[in-house]
C-alpha cells in the first residue's frame, strides 16, 4: 500500500509539472494532429547608434514589410532595372511633425510617374547602402505596402484617418517612374540637428549612389497650430484630443509643456533651414498647408512643375480631392500666456518663410 501511494504521488507531481508546462507555452494544432509551439518575435528598433552591414540592414528593414505583404495577400515585384535607370529626380522632405507632410506625400505618390514612400527613413538606410537599386526598392516597397494595407488604404484606422486617394496611382506606377523619394520630414531635420556633419556626409553619399538631382519639400503649417498640436499630444490621450478638437472650448495645460514645445518647434525649424543650405542642389519648394487647403490645384500644379513632371487634368482632379475642409486651428484649443505668444512672435521674426504667421489670428 505504501509503495502504491508513492507511485500515485509521483504521478500527481509529474502531472502537475506537465500541466504547468502546457499552460505556460502557447500551442497550436497542426494538420497532422500534433502540437507545435509557436513564438512571436518583435523586430529590434534601428537607431542611429547601430551599425549594420547592408545585408543585415536589408533583412531588418524588410522583415515587417514582408510580413505585412503576406497579410495583405498581394504580390510584390521589385522594380526592374529599366525603371530604376530612368528615374530622374530624388525627393526628400524636411520640417516639423504634424505639419502636413503625409498629405503632400500621398498626393505626390498618387501621380502615375511618382513614387513617394511613407516614412521609410531612407537617410538612415543610405548610411549602409551600396546601390540605388536597394534604395529605390526600399522606397517602392514602402509605397506599395502603404497602399495595400497601411495609411493609404480607404479603411485605415491606425491613426484615425486615411490617406487614400480613390482612383489614383498610390502604391503603383504606369510604365515608368520619373521621381522617387521619402516622406519623413521631421526625421530629416532631427538627423541634421543631431549631427550636421554626418547628415551632410550621408546626403553626399546618397547623391553619389543615385547620381540624380535631389529636391527638397519643406511643408509648413502655422507655427501656433503646430505647437498647440504637439502640446495636446504630450498632455492628453488620443480620445481626449479628439474630444478637445471637436469642442468649442480651450483647455488649460501645464505652461511648462507649452514652453518646451515652443523651443522644440523652433529647434526643428532652424534645423530644417540648415538642411536647405547644405543640400547639394540647393533646391527647395516650400509648401504651406494654408495655401494647399485654399487652392489645392494651384499648389499641386506648382509641385509638378518643380519636379518637372506632367500634371494632367485627370491627376489634378483626383489628387485635389484629398484636400478638403478648413485648417485645423488647434491654437485655439489651448490657453496661452501672453509671454508665450510674444515668444513665438519673436522666433517667427527670424525666418522670412514664417513671417506671414506672426499674427496669432492669421
Amino acid at each position: 500500500m505504501k509503495k502504491t501511494n508513492q507511485i500515485l504521488l509521483i504521478l500527481l507531481v509529474v502531472g502537475a509539472v506537465l500541466l504547468l508546462y502546457i499552460l505556460r507555452r502557447p500551442f497550436e494544432l497542426t494538420a497532422t494532429g500534433l502540437f507545435n509551439s509557436t513564438r512571436t518575435s518583435v523586430p529590434a528598433m534601428w537607431t542611429h547608434q547601430t551599425e549594420l552591414s547592408t545585408d543585415e540592414l536589408s533583412n531588418k528593414s524588410t522583415k515587417t514589410i514582408d510580413q505585412f505583404a503576406n497579410h495583405t495577400q498581394r504580390e510584390y515585384q521589385p522594380l526592374p532595372s529599366s525603371v530604376i535607370d530612368r528615374i530622374k529626380v530624388f525627393v526628400l522632405f524636411v520640417g516639423h511633425a504634424r505639419s502636413g507632410h503625409s498629405i503632400v506625400g500621398s498626393i505626390l505618390d498618387s501621380h502615375p510617374h511618382i513614387v513617394i514612400a511613407h516614412e521609410s527613413n531612407i537617410l538612415k538606410k543610405t548610411y549602409y547602402a551600396t546601390s540605388k537599386s536597394y534604395l529605390y526598392n526600399q522606397l517602392w516597397k514602402s509605397s506599395y505596402m502603404q497602399a495595400s494595407g497601411g495609411l493609404r488604404t480607404a479603411n485605415s484606422t491606425k491613426k484615425g484617418y486615411s490617406l487614400a486617394i480613390h482612383g489614383a496611382c498610390q502604391g503603383s506606377y504606369q510604365s515608368y517612374i520619373d521621381v522617387i523619394g521619402d516622406k519623413k520630414g521631421d526625421m530629416t531635420s532631427t538627423i541634421f540637428g543631431y549631427n550636421s556633419k554626418r547628415f551632410q556626409n550621408t546626403v553626399n553619399k546618397l547623391r553619389s549612389i543615385i547620381n540624380v538631382p535631389i529636391k527638397l519639400f519643406h511643408v509648413i503649417r502655422n507655427p501656433y497650430d503646430n505647437i498647440a498640436t504637439a502640446v495636446l499630444y504630450q498632455s492628453f490621450k488620443f480620445l481626449h484630443i479628439s474630444a478637445i478638437k471637436q469642442s468649442n472650448e480651450s483647455v488649460t495645460v501645464n505652461p511648462n509643456v507649452i514652453d518646451s514645445q515652443i523651443e522644440a518647434y523652433f529647434y526643428h525649424y532652424r534645423a530644417a533651414e540648415g538642411v536647405k543650405l547644405v543640400m547639394p542642389d540647393h533646391e527647395t519648394m516650400e509648401v504651406h498647408g494654408k495655401d494647399l487647403i485654399s487652392d489645392p490645384k494651384a499648389v499641386i500644379s506648382d509641385m509638378c512643375k518643380y519636379l518637372e513632371v506632367h500634371c494632367s487634368d485627370d491627376y489634378m482632379n483626383v489628387a485635389s480631392k484629398q484636400v478638403f475642409g478648413g485648417e485645423s486651428k488647434t491654437r485655439y484649443k489651448i490657453k496661452w500666456e501672453d509671454y508665450q505668444i510674444l515668444k513665438v512672435q519673436e522666433h517667427i521674426s527670424e525666418f522670412d518663410s514664417l513671417k506671414r504667421y506672426i499674427d496669432f489670428d492669421y
